[in-house]
């Protein structure tokens, strides 16, 4: 589904009316050195919000999660992202007190999807057997994944990055179920339906962060160069298809022999658990991991000896991921 969107998107306004106050700084002296004006929060369906601003005379800055605004969730949603922002802009559209007044060309412009993407967030979801097992897959993925031009991935929480900190994209894997349970990601009391619920807790999500420089590198920083299938086409070539789970498996007994003392004493380490990245110079680590990786053995991945292997990381991703089922559809839980 597209999950976040970020957007420029062509629009007559009232300025005056898409400002929520500013942020000033002053000098020593007290003199006002400059002044920024705060982002309009926008309340959508079941008081989910997006974020407005004036960009330039004729333009306006867009950014939240435009599935959320029209559905009250985005547990999940459309993959057809013109489709999406066409339907999300009708929505702002109804708050005469925004002040849009769009030309008949600039809403002609809209509808095709004639706007510039700053960013967009896309996720497919995998129905694992409950929340615990979905976890047990994020965990075991974090000892033994790896996803090409991201390397290994950063664990923190319950949740799996690949290339956080990237400019261009990044991956991050966590459990719906786990998010919707959190404070400020709760669902609201209206859509704590026990169909949802359950629909949430056995998602595996995987979500791709595509940034601007990315978006223009592909040719899809025009909202009208996506079609239906761009975002499954997008998790596929940039994540599936790179994705290596590698097992990692121990030396050989005759080989471990052969090693220099001082490899089998970094093997040891690794062996244990130890995070080398951490513990060695960068530039011992790499030559390290150059010599082990001509073995099969990756030291980058630190190798968790709690891993429970009964999980198959490849079979739930090789499977069909899930899809909105026909009673979402029957209780308008669907934009």
């Amino acid at each position: 589904m597209i999950d976040w969107v970020t957007a420029v998107i062509s629009c007559n306004h009232d300025p005056d009316k898409l400002i929520d106050g500013f942020v000033m700084s002053f000098d020593a002296e007290g003199r006002k050195q400059w002044v920024v004006n705060k982002n309009l929060s926008v309340e959508g369906s079941h008081s989910t919000k997006i974020q407005i601003k004036s960009h330039t005379d004729t333009q306006i800055w867009v950014s939240g999660n435009p599935a959320k605004f029209l559905q009250g969730h985005n547990i999940f949603g459309t993959d057809d992202l013109t489709y999406l922002m066409g339907r999300f802009f009708d929505a702002l559209l109804k708050h005469e007190e925004l002040g849009l007044h769009p030309t008949d060309v600039q809403y002609e412009d809209i509808q095709a999807g004639r706007y510039t993407l700053k960013r967009v967030d896309i996720n497919l979801s995998w129905h694992l057997k409950n929340r615990e097992e979905v976890l047990a897959w994020i965990r075991s993925a974090g000892s033994c994944a790896r996803l090409k031009h991201r390397g290994a991935g950063q664990y923190a929480g319950d949740t799996l990055y690949f290339g956080k900190n990237s400019r261009r994209w990044s991956v991050k894997c966590y459990s719906k179920g786990n998010e919707i349970s959190a404070k400020k990601h709760e669902l609201p009391k209206e859509l704590q339906i026990p169909e949802l619920i359950e629909w949430a807790e056995k998602a595996l999500r995987l979500e791709l962060v595509l940034r601007s420089m990315q978006l223009k590198d592909m040719l899809l920083h025009i909202g009208s160069h996506w079609c239906a299938d761009t975002a499954k086409m997008l998790l596929c070539s940039l994540v599936l298809d790179n994705l290596e789970i590698t097992d990692n498996m121990a030396l050989p007994d005759d080989l471990l022999t052969s090693l220099p003392t001082r490899l089998k004493g970094i093997y040891a380490l690794w062996l244990n658990g130890e995070d080398l990245r951490q513990s060695l110079p960068k530039n011992t680590f790499y030559r390290y991991r150059r010599q082990f990786l001509e073995h099969n053995i990756d030291i980058s991945i630190i190798n968790d000896k709690q891993r429970n292997n009964i999980i198959p990381l490849v079979r739930y991703l090789e499977a069909q991921p899930a899809s909105i089922p026909d009673w979402a559809y029957q209780k308008g839980l669907v934009a």
